[in-house]
């Protein structure tokens, strides 16, 4: 595991960008069928970023004996400042609709969502938590007529269509 002192400069990369990273790998194993003991010393030479080349290139040795799970999660904690899924669940959970068509909100959250999500983080919020909160913090015009349709979808995409609906009717009053 890095230590501070090897910690990358904060904004080298982002946890969008390290999403990307992490499934162009996924990809590059799959479609090249390496075995999992080749495959590190294949994707490390896409690195590009000077801080990141050295990272490896300090490591090398280390770092060409893990597993593709295994790099993913120390370039991880290596790339990423520290406590960014806190920051990005903290981000969705303070998000309002305010002004937004409501589908564009829930799509803006729902991808901040799969970026936690897809690097597998234990602050991935479940659907009915989503629900929940689109619910708390939609338009108050939405929510009353929200409440007056008394939807009961048990799945989140049938109740964000039917909310998207309600939200373009009221957008066309």
């Amino acid at each position: 595991m890095p230590t501070d002192d090897e910690k990358s400069p904060e904004g080298c990369i982002d946890n969008y960008l390290f999403q990307q990273w992490s499934i162009a790998c996924r990809r590059y194993q799959k479609h090249l069928e390496k075995k999992p003991a080749e495959i590190i010393a294949y994707i490390a030479d896409g690195l590009l970023e000077p801080c990141f080349v050295a990272w490896y290139h300090t490591n090398q040795s280390r770092i060409d004996a893990m597993t593709l799970d295994e790099y993913l999660e120390e370039f991880q904690k290596f790339a990423l400042p520290r406590n960014w899924q806190t920051k990005v669940r903290d981000t969705i959970l303070s998000s309002y609709q305010e002004g937004a068509l409501f589908a564009d909100w829930v799509v803006v959250v729902q991808n901040l969502n799969a970026q936690l999500k897809n690097t597998g983080s234990e602050h991935t919020l479940t659907d009915p938590t989503l629900k929940a909160h689109f619910k708390s913090h939609m338009r108050p015009d939405l929510r009353r007529k929200v409440d007056a349709k008394k939807f009961c979808f048990l799945e989140l995409a049938d109740w964000v269509a039917e909310v998207t609906e309600l939200d373009k009717e009221l957008a066309e009053d």
